[in-house]
Order: structure tokens, then sequence, then C-alpha cells
């Protein structure tokens, strides 16, 4: 197994360190640039979002879009996982905006 390395990510002109092995490098950064063009229409829909609410939006959109297609729900472990990730996010976003006010 591969030792987890940090990689940076670009969303939103804003860079973020994600923890991940090499092999699945290709997929996180894949997945960076689509979360970044979601966000990125959001974001153009109205210049008045904060990123938190650009963010939440974006993820809504995602969601919807895979209950469309049928994607299964997640398992509920993963959910639990998943809002513990987005919280730090968030965190960190408001963090970094309100060191800019």
């Amino acid at each position: 197994m591969s030792a987890i390395k940090p990689v940076t990510v670009r969303i939103l002109d804003k860079d973020y360190k994600i923890a991940c092995p090499p092999e699945e490098q290709a997929v996180l950064f894949r997945t960076a640039d689509f979360l970044n063009q979601e966000m990125q229409k959001v974001k153009r829909s109205s210049q008045t979002l904060s990123t938190e609410r650009v963010a939440v939006l974006a993820a809504l959109n995602i969601a919807r879009e895979l209950i469309e297609l049928g994607a299964p729900p997640p398992v509920r472990e993963n959910t639990a996982e998943l809002i513990e990730r987005i919280d730090e996010a968030l965190a960190k976003i408001s963090h970094s905006d309100g060191a800019r006010a």
C-alpha cells in the first residue's frame, strides 16, 4: 500500500491540501475539477453568494443529478464521514473568509 501524501487541489481560486494515496490522485484531481466547475456555475448565477452557500448549492445540484441518474443513496456510515469532511472544509472556508474582513 502506498503512503498517503498531501496533494493540492484548487477550487474557486483557493488551494486545498488533501491527504490522498498516490493511486487515487487522478480521481481526486478529476473530482476536484468537476466540483470547481459546478461551483463556478453557481457562483456565476449570483455574484453575491458566499463561498459556503456556493458550496452547498453546488452539492445539492450534484446530489440531484446523481439521484436523477438512479445512483443509490450513500450508506449511512459514508454519509456521516462526508458530513464531517464538509463541516471541516466549511470551517476552513469561514476561517479564511473571516481573515480577509
